[in-house]
Formats: structure tokens, sequence, C-alpha cells
């Protein structure tokens, strides 16, 4: 039913900051990393992945996070966010997934950055650089097993993997792959899996006979913790799932996890919308009664995607109500004429809980048919982050 409102055209008043912030709950972050290590077991550490600003989470705050229950082990894309958490005052090591670039080398000398290799012509300028500076620098080595992406080919990997053994300039710290459909359920992805674990293992008995057995080996993602055999791995790299959001819908069944992310705003403004009378860029809604509109102060600059424009809906007092016309770069309009009392500086919710609802960043993930990774690495840095334990703001 519609609800009758007391609303001044224009109502509108001065909040004492933009609302719309992103709220980080490093509590559940930890809970997440605990459930994680028991499902690995105590054979494989939890390796930490916080690339792309802990996907969009914030790397800093949650290695500091991290650190505090011991963990000094972290797993970035680039050298240079290894050294945005280092700067800030983090110690521990960092794992160096993507690519290595040559103006990466001086970053090295001080240890603590291990980066992934795969091209025979980087491992040799690596060692060269090394010997040159009189270091030695650990290195890994990544396979590929059948992500047809990034690493080493299989027929190449032995040999590359000696050359890093052999040389005494690097040293051999561990080996790894990446699976690419460990989060799938059907027969074939399982199928796949499997094949690409057989794969690896295989490698490394090669490996074992020839003497060689690094203290690194890594293969399952965050899917692969859970739906991986056991194998003879140390380490199992957490990365999605750490911040308690699920690779697919089915392992909501097979593992409990937190989310850890919250985006909220507020209303700014609230105006009646005639019938008839459109709103926002294109005409592309039109009120088919006395509408009233909240206008919230997030757009797609903020990360809200464009998309979701006369599709998409957040939470007002408890209640779903839906986006109207186009999102704009700063501004959201939504269609709040249901919601009891509804005023000025009310919480907008877009991903998180409201009372006895729920918007979670896979549904909004499957509304614009992409990830939930997406939907978290999308949130600018227009958008603080606020960090708190549980209710306990920090």
């Amino acid at each position: 039913m519609t609800v009758a409102l007391d609303i001044r055209e224009n109502d509108v008043m001065m909040l004492e900051n933009r609302p719309t912030k992103a709220y980080i709950n490093l509590q559940a972050l930890v809970d997440n990393y605990h459930v994680l290590q028991r499902q690995a077991g105590e054979k494989m550490k939890v390796l930490p992945v916080i690339k792309a600003d802990a996907y969009g989470h914030g790397a800093v705050a949650v290695a500091a996070a991290l650190l505090k229950i011991g963990v000094d082990f972290f797993a970035v894309a680039t050298v240079a966010e290894a050294l945005e958490v280092k700067n800030a005052g983090i110690p521990g090591k960092f794992l160096i997934l993507g690519s290595l670039y040559r103006d990466d080398l001086r970053h090295l000398h001080d240890g603590g950055i291990v980066p992934v290799v795969w091209q025979l012509d980087v491992v040799r300028e690596l060692a060269e650089y090394a010997a040159e500076k009189g270091i030695r620098i650990p290195v890994q080595v990544k396979i590929d097993t059948g992500m047809h992406r990034a690493g080493v080919p299989l027929a190449e990997a032995g040999e590359l993997v000696r050359e890093v053994h052999a040389c005494p300039h690097l040293i051999l710290e561990g080996v790894l792959s990446h699976l690419a459909a460990a989060d799938g359920s059907s027969d074939a992805e399982i199928a796949y899996t499997r094949w690409q674990q057989e794969n690896f293992y295989r490698l490394l008995e090669e490996l074992k006979q020839a003497g060689i057995k690094p203290d690194c080996i890594h293969l399952a993602n965050s899917a692969g913790i859970v739906r991986c055999v056991p194998g003879p791995c140390t380490l199992s790299r957490a990365g999605i799932m750490l911040y308690g959001s699920y690779p697919e819908p089915e392992f909501l069944d097979e593992i409990e996890l937190r989310p850890v992310m919250e985006v909220k705003t507020a209303i700014v403004m609230l105006k009646l919308l005639r019938s008839g009378e459109a709103i926002s860029y294109g005409c592309t809604y039109r009120a088919e009664r006395e509408t009233t509109v909240a206008l919230v102060p997030v757009g797609y600059a903020d990360g809200l995607r464009r998309r979701l424009s006369n599709t998409g809906c957040m939470l007002v007092g408890g209640r779903r109500v839906p986006v109207i016309g186009r999102v704009c770069m700063d501004w959201t309009m939504l269609d709040v004429t249901d919601v009891p009392g509804v005023a000025v500086g009310d919480e907008v919710v877009i991903i998180g809980g409201q009372g006895s609802e729920v918007i979670s960043a896979e549904e909004m993930a499957e509304q614009l048919d992409t990830i939930s990774y997406e939907v978290f690495c999308a949130w600018s840095r227009r958008v603080p982050r606020v960090y708190h334990y549980d209710s306990e703001a920090s």
C-alpha cells in the first residue's frame, strides 16, 4: 500500500558528512581465516590473497588484522602492492603472483618479496641481477597444469625448476599452479580439476626423485581448499572466500563464512514525483503514481554499476526499494513511497543487511551477470573504508 507522507518539495537537510561508506568487519575476516584454515587441515597453511587492495577491502588493514593472529605471509599481484603494505609498517613476506618487471628488481634487496617466475629468460635475467648485486633471491616457479594462462608449460616445467634449483644466486622456495574449474560442480569441471591435480602431483614426484623438494607447494585457490583432494601441498591460497563470499552458490552448503563488507549510504533528499513525470537522464523511468523519491549520494563513480538503473534495489527501513531512473555518476534515486516514516538521514543499505532483509554481493553480481569479485573491487577510493570488529567501530 502507499504510505501518505508530509513532504515538502525538495525536502533536504545538511548531513554531518558524505554517508556513502564501506564497512569492513575485521572480526568476520579473522573468523573466515580460521574456518578456511580448519578446512585446509594441519598440513597446509592458508596464504591470504590481498591483491587488488584485498579485493577492495583495504590491503593494509586486512594484513594488519591477520598479522595480529600470527599470519605473516601474504600474496599480492604486483611489487607495488607489496610495497604499499610493507611501507605501512606491516612486516612479513609477500608473494608476487603477477609478472616481475625490470624496475621491480631494486626492491628485492631487502628481502620479504618473493617473485613468481615461469619464463626462462626472466629466470636468467633475475639470476644475473642477483649475481651482480651479490645477493640470493628466493623465487617460486609457476606451472601451467591446465589453466593455460601464466605459467611454464608442463612439458618444460621440470627443466625450468631444475635450472632455478641449480642456480647459486637463486633460492627455489616453491612451486605452484592454479586451478581453472575448482569452483564448478559439473562432472566435466570436477574431472578437469582432478586432471590438473594429477598433472601437478606427477611433476612434484618427478622433482622429488631428482632430489628437489621445495618448502612451499601450492595449488588450491579458495574453491580448491574445499574441493581438492588432499595431496603433498604445504600452502593453500585463500582469496574470495577469505572475504566471506562464495565462488558458487553450492558452497553455501559446504562451508560457513561471514560477509566482511557492507556498503551503506543515507537519504539526503526526499521529493514527490507526480504521476507521469520522468526522472534522471534519458527519462527512462516515468512514475505511474505519485511517488516519494529518495536521493542517495552514490553513483557509478563510487562503484555502483550503471546497469542497475531501473533494475537494482537497496534497503530502506528494512524493506527492499527499487532504483528508479538511470544511476548517475554521483547520485541514485529510489522509490520509497511504501516505506513508513521515511526521512532524510535514514540509512540506506546497498550491500548488507537491514532488519530481516539482506542484499548480498552474490545477489548483486548475479543481477549484473558477473561475479562477486568484481562487485567488491569496483568500489572506488572515494568510498571510505570504515574498519571495525563486529559491532564495535575502531
